[in-house]
């Protein structure tokens, strides 16, 4: 269940940039997650819910971005999904070659948290 530690990470780093920032509430946690990742949404979304608790990030929602897998052709560079459980998608689909490297697929990051109550700086007139 891997869930587990990768949602205690995102908690971890939500919690710590926010409080950081100054902010009493964490509305909204913006992730892309490549599907390569194999993330159950759900479970991943109840994770956060419960390890969220007593902190700002408590009520936040969740928006998930997912990525697809594509592949990088490394004979003619183009770059097309690939099915892992359907071989007739594993050749490119221009030059026909099945050598390949992984183009997109395994992300998994905070892009953007929206807070509430994030210290404004003052600014001095003279």
């Amino acid at each position: 269940m891997h869930e587990m530690a990768l949602t205690r990470n995102v908690v971890d780093i939500v919690v710590s940039e926010a409080e950081a920032a100054g902010a009493t509430e964490v509305r909204t946690v913006y992730l892309t997650i490549g599907y390569v990742r194999d993330i159950v949404e759900d479970l991943f979304e109840r994770s956060f819910t419960y390890m969220a608790r007593g902190t700002v990030a408590e009520h936040a929602e969740l928006v998930i971005t997912r990525v697809p897998l594509t592949v990088r052709c490394k004979k003619c560079d183009y770059v097309y999904h690939i099915d892992v459980h359907d071989s007739s998608t594993w050749g490119c689909p221009t030059c026909g070659a099945k050598d390949y490297e992984l183009n997109t697929g395994m992300e998994f990051f905070i892009n953007d948290l929206e807070i509430v109550g994030a210290a404004v700086p003052e600014v001095k007139s003279a």
